[in-house]
């Protein structure tokens, strides 16, 4: 079952605390809410600036009979759409953007040098409507400034929530593939809000000190990236802030409202509630108070005297033997979607990743030796038959959407791009199974360890040893044990 709760219109996973709608639903009531009665007709619509419907808001009178011409194309009666030709031969005349984008290059102000190339890109990877809008979007944003470029394009496609819309996609995609803007750009712009919704949910009195310790993890992010070191994940940033936030909201029930009131008590407290993290928690506020002791923040380390004792053991989850040997059953049957079979074998009998399954590409896939690159393995990985066979449902599901997309896996989303799918996409997927790619990696690394050496895992699947001791504990191998009868 999925671990997220479900959602109240649809009964989708909800993946935001605090919501009981899933995002789509969430989006919908939204711009429900912003509907208001149209003063003129009394419909609930959304309004116009004028304070009317756009139904009430059309000129009065007559409207103008439309143009009926011969279509020089089909040659049937119908509206005139331009160049003599009628609206559904125009949506389907395939230069019909680059006309669009010409057209509008003798109108801007200036012209990018990319001009050309962004046309030619959306003309290749979407339809010919969508390509008009991309063409369009940035056009309109150059007619407004003539100095635009790459970033207030996109700016200008950033929705309120931070994420780009259709075109906003499209464009970053391009300026990616052309080197105007960085890989990583769009990526780092998500993990910034999301560091930025953790510290929204610091109370007051305690939210500056946090703030300044972001700032100052990611100048220190920056100095290791621009050194050429090995620099903090955005992951590890966001879990730092996370478990803060949390030792925020446990000292303000508390009416502690400033850092120097903390005494190694309070927060004693604060892990006694979190057993499950303490090594990790001790960590983040050891490094936080040193942190906060260093900029005079405070007088006294209240967490110096913390210890976080021995790594503690693998507690995630791991699949039963029944469901394992119901899972394959599912993923070799043809009427399983084939992106379903791919990542739920790759985890559970190869102990893929979710990056790595993601990452595939269709050059990664060896036909004569009949193994799969896997990013991070120090080798190719071997299909067995019904990994091979999910994988070329794959490609010929991949065949079926005329993609450009490198990947074996391609979604709706990425079809026109060239990104691999996003990280929920795989446990969307595996939902309907009753699990996730996690659980079914996790359960196949734990039998490998047991059953083998973390050494010997570890060389096989491109990890290091030192984490893979974590799954000997006997927690992850109940079933393996027997209860022996006394002699």
């Amino acid at each position: 079952m999925s671990r997220y709760p479900p959602c109240t219109r649809c009964g989708a996973p909800v993946k935001f605390r605090g919501r009981d709608l899933c995002h789509p639903c969430h989006r919908k009531a939204a711009r429900a809410a912003l509907k208001r009665p149209c003063p003129r007709c009394g419909r609930v619509r959304h309004l116009r600036p004028a304070g009317i419907c756009a139904v009430c808001d059309l000129p009065a009178g007559p409207a103008r009979p439309a143009k009926i011409i011969t279509c020089r194309a089909c040659g049937q009666q119908g509206r005139d759409a331009g160049h003599g030709v009628c609206n559904r031969c125009k949506l389907a005349d395939p230069d019909w953007p680059f006309r669009y984008g010409a057209s509008l290059a003798a109108r801007l102000p200036v012209i990018p040098p990319w001009w050309q190339a962004l046309t030619e890109f959306a003309a290749a990877r979407h339809h010919l409507g969508g390509a008009v809008t991309i063409l369009r979007h940035a056009g309109r944003v150059i007619c407004a400034g003539a100095s635009a470029g790459p970033r207030q394009i996109l700016a200008a496609a950033t929705r309120a929530d931070g994420t780009y819309d259709a075109a906003g996609r499209a464009l970053a995609a391009f300026f990616t593939s052309q080197g105007l803007i960085l890989p990583g750009d769009e990526a780092s712009r998500r993990a910034a809000a999301r560091r930025q919704r953790y510290l929204d949910a610091v109370p007051a009195g305690l939210a500056g000190a946090v703030t300044a310790f972001n700032d100052s993890q990611l100048a220190e992010q920056d100095r290791a990236r621009r050194a050429g070191r090995r620099q903090l994940s955005d992951i590890t940033l966001e879990t730092r802030l996370r478990i803060l936030r949390d030792l925020a909201g446990h000292l303000a029930a508390g009416q502690i409202t400033s850092w120097a009131e903390v005494t190694t008590a309070d927060l004693e407290g604060f892990l006694a509630v979190r057993p499950r993290s303490r090594h990790q928690d001790t960590y983040v506020l050891r490094r936080y108070f040193a942190w906060a002791r260093q900029r005079k923040l405070i007088l006294i380390d209240p967490a110096r005297p913390l210890r976080p004792g021995a790594q503690p053991a693998f507690t995630g989850t791991v699949l039963d033997t029944g469901t394992q040997r119901a899972l394959p059953r599912r993923w070799t049957s043809p009427a399983t979607h084939p992106h379903e079979r791919l990542a739920g074998l790759l985890a559970l009998l190869h102990a893929a990743s979710s990056a790595q399954i993601r990452g595939l590409t269709a050059t990664g896939i060896d036909a004569r030796h009949r193994t799969l690159a896997l990013a991070g393995r120090p080798f190719p990985t071997p299909a067995d038959p019904a990994t091979w066979a999910a994988a070329q449902a794959c490609l010929d599901h991949r065949d079926r959407l005329a993609t450009v997309n490198p990947h074996v896996i391609v979604t709706g989303a990425t079809r026109t791009g060239d990104a691999p799918a996003d990280g929920s996409y795989l446990s969307s997927r595996l939902a309907p199974a009753g699990t996730t790619p996690s659980a079914c990696r996790q359960t196949r690394i734990a039998q490998l360890v047991n059953d083998l050496d973390p050494k010997l895992t570890a060389a096989a699947l491109g990890m290091r040893d030192s984490g893979l001791v974590r799954y000997l504990a006997g927690n992850v191998a109940h079933d393996r044990l027997h209860r022996t009868k006394p002699g």
